[in-house]
């Protein structure tokens, strides 16, 4: 698969919360303030696309040749957890102020199922190192992409009125449905068309 399409393909059509229903539960509860969703988005990409590029390493240079390919989630897991730790620590010796601004943990962001999903399906398809970082960083952007629209959503629909039994998470659900509507229209046929094939 090309750049274009590995990246249209994570981002867009074979999007991580809408098209595999894996990380739902941050954007229903996406912030209402868009500077803290990018903030948050922003951290959950990078921490998205670190963990990518991990999981192929360890799937490639020691599960695969050693037989061990059962082990793949505990190992992934273990992989992005490691990862959240090392950078939040990193962030917290070098811009204290900057992780108090993202207002998150990122230990808890590795075990999110978007990461993991994004680990997994990286690691199923025949990409190289690069082809699986640029993946992971595509399917983050999705998640992105995602979170902001869903909070865009949540701004808009707090200053309407709406029945006591659909506020909240109910609402939330709905909307991201609708959204998971519109990007079905993005398909493997108009990707074909999109990049000549």
């Amino acid at each position: 698969m090309s750049w274009i399409g590995i990246i249209l393909t994570f981002a867009l059509f074979d999007n991580i919360v809408l098209a595999r229903l894996l990380g739902v539960c941050p954007c229903a509860g996406a912030p209402r303030n868009l500077r803290a969703t990018l903030l948050v988005g922003i951290a959950t990409t990078a921490l998205i696309s670190l963990s990518s590029f991990a999981s192929w390493s360890v799937q490639t240079l020691a599960l695969a040749p050693l037989g061990l390919g059962f082990l793949r989630v505990p190992a992934f897991v273990l992989a992005a957890g490691f990862l959240a730790w090392f950078v939040e620590a990193m962030a917290a010796r070098i811009s204290p102020a900057l992780l108090r601004a993202v207002g998150f943990s990122l230990p808890g962001a590795a075990v999110n199922c978007a990461t993991l999903g994004v680990a997994l399906l990286v690691t199923q398809g025949e990409l190289t190192a690069l082809g699986s970082l640029a993946a992971g960083l595509a399917g983050g952007l999705g998640f992105l992409l995602v979170l902001a629209l869903m909070s865009t959503i949540g701004e808009r629909l707090g200053a309407e009125r709406v029945p006591r039994s659909l506020r909240g998470l109910p609402l939330s659900l709905i909307s991201a449905g609708l959204l998971a509507f519109a990007f079905a229209a993005l398909d493997r046929t108009l990707l074909a068309h999109l990049i000549g094939r």
